[in-house]
């Protein structure tokens, strides 16, 4: 069987020709097609996909573990803007982490151009994604190449300025009929500015499409991922592609912990991304901070449980190797009953 994890998908251009999914349009007869899922009509200049909506799918074997599907598929929409909600982003406080859970499942889907505030730029990926701050492409929004993800809050849209950039790229996105999702913590983010009207917001004014990635990631990972992880315990796809290459390899796979757990990690995993990346490019940290420094980095990508645990055996696995690249890819590849 072919493995599947992210970055395996990053090689195919042409995501439409591996559509596994069956749309609205392909039925002629759309009373037949309302005995197994419900339709939503569009609705004038609004909404016109209804977040409760569920998936209609074709039959999913492993056989078909290599064939990505296209985006049109999972999100079953063809309108280039997309609002997708995220409750995580509705988090404030000490409570608000994972802001950034959703760029794997994106990145998974061939989408991995990125704006966010930096707020939220930890100086740390835990996938590899190009990145554009928020402030800073405010005035060249137009050099900005989709398909995009924007990650963002009805606060950051009011009170920091990005109020602008989200109209820009919504205009955009319609005139090109290219992807701008924007994933915030609101199904009806406003445009105080340019909409006025009470309770009236950019799905109201706009062709937008409305989504919940709970509900997504979760029809997602049942469908298409063979993680021994609970999606309540985290819906960031890394963590689940991780696990699932570890069940293929019989190695521990139920939690995080385990799946960080470099003594025993099979030397394929994706669990080793992040070590080369803080040797690369964040050293003078790690070595400053240490675990903290790991452990808050993990934070912006990891809803739930402490991650000093998970940050304290990455700086084991670094110490171990002398904070050296070239000692780590030797570790790597030891056979794990010999680490």
């Amino acid at each position: 069987m072919v493995l599947h994890f992210p970055f395996y998908w990053n090689n195919y251009n042409n995501y439409d020709s591996y559509n596994t999914f069956l749309l609205v349009s392909d039925f002629t007869n759309k009373n037949a097609a309302k005995e197994d899922f419900t339709v939503t009509e569009p609705l004038q200049g609004g909404v016109n996909d209804d977040i409760s909506q569920g998936f209609m799918t074709q039959p999913f074997s492993s056989d078909d573990v290599s064939s990505p599907p296209s985006v049109e598929g999972i999100l079953q929409t063809t309108t280039p803007n997309v609002v997708m909600r995220d409750p995580q982003l509705q988090k404030r406080g000490i409570h608000a982490r994972a802001q950034l859970r959703s760029i794997p499942f994106f990145d998974e889907l061939g989408i991995n151009t990125v704006v966010h505030g930096d707020v939220y730029d930890n100086n740390f990926k835990l996938v590899d994604y190009t990145h554009h701050s928020a402030t800073d492409i405010v005035e060249t929004v137009e050099d900005v190449e989709f398909p995009l993800v924007h990650i963002t809050t009805q606060e950051g849209i009011k009170e920091y300025g990005e109020e602008e950039l989200v109209r820009a790229l919504l205009q955009r996105a319609t005139e090109e009929r290219e992807w701008y999702i924007l994933v915030t913590d609101t199904t009806s983010p406003r445009l105080p500015t340019y909409i006025q009207k009470p309770g009236r917001g950019i799905v109201d004014d706009y062709d937008v499409a409305v989504k919940d990635y709970k509900t997504l990631s979760a029809r997602y990972l049942e469908d298409y991922v063979n993680s021994g992880l609970p999606a309540s315990q985290t819906r960031n796809l890394h963590y689940h592609r991780a696990s699932e290459f570890h069940k293929q390899h019989g190695a521990p796979a139920d939690t995080l912990e385990n799946i960080y757990d470099y003594t025993r990690a099979p030397s394929g995993s994706p669990v080793w991304e992040p070590l080369y990346y803080f040797i690369e490019h964040d050293l003078e940290n790690v070595l400053d901070e240490y675990s903290e420094r790991i452990s808050d980095a993990l934070r912006s990508w990891t809803e739930r449980g402490d991650t000093r645990n998970v940050a304290n055996q990455m700086l084991d696995a670094l110490r171990v190797c002398e904070f050296q690249k070239e000692q780590l890819q030797e570790y790597q590849q030891t056979d794990p009953q010999l680490r």
